[in-house]
């Protein structure tokens, strides 16, 4: 069995703060103690081709750009009734970093992007429906196995961790 992969933390990867936050509703998704646990983890790439490198500092989601470790998206959570729910988020609004769609939709991407990177959920064709059909692989990707495209890098990463 394989290890398992360490929390991510910010000094993973290269990055750099998000510019002119621009606030967006929160996902009105409420995220049980379980998905909690996962999300806290994080999500580091094993490639940038992935697309995001994702940490969580007390309650606050940060999310990165793996090529460039531009701040894309920040997220604060909040204890519910029935678990976790976001209480307020921001995306960048530096267009030279990113290109920001509706309020709507960077809420939804928010979601998909830790359902899909964080939870290893299986995005819908409906879920993804609306996004641009040239960039919504990015939330199929992290749930390939490392191990069929990249057995030298998984099994290195595995000994580093067991050192």
């Amino acid at each position: 069995m394989r290890a398992r992969r360490a929390k991510a933390r910010r000094s993973n990867w290269r990055i750099a703060p998000l510019a002119i936050p621009q606030p967006i509703p929160p996902p009105s998704r409420v995220w049980t103690d379980d998905e909690m646990d996962a999300i806290r983890r994080g999500y580091i790439p094993w490639i940038q081709d992935e697309k995001w490198f994702i940490f969580i500092e007390e309650n606050r989601l940060f999310a990165h750009r793996s090529w460039t470790g531009f701040g894309i998206y920040e997220a604060t959570f909040a204890p519910s009734e029935d678990g976790c729910v976001i209480e307020s988020a921001i995306v960048t609004g530096d267009e030279t970093k990113y290109r920001r769609s509706s309020d709507e939709t960077e809420s939804l991407t928010l979601e998909v992007l830790i359902a899909s990177h964080l939870l290893k959920e299986l995005m819908s064709e409906e879920q993804l429906d609306g996004f641009d059909p040239f960039t919504k692989w990015e939330f199929i990707v992290p749930r390939v196995p490392k191990e069929l495209f990249l057995p030298r890098i998984v099994k290195k990463a595995d000994q580093e961790q067991d050192a």
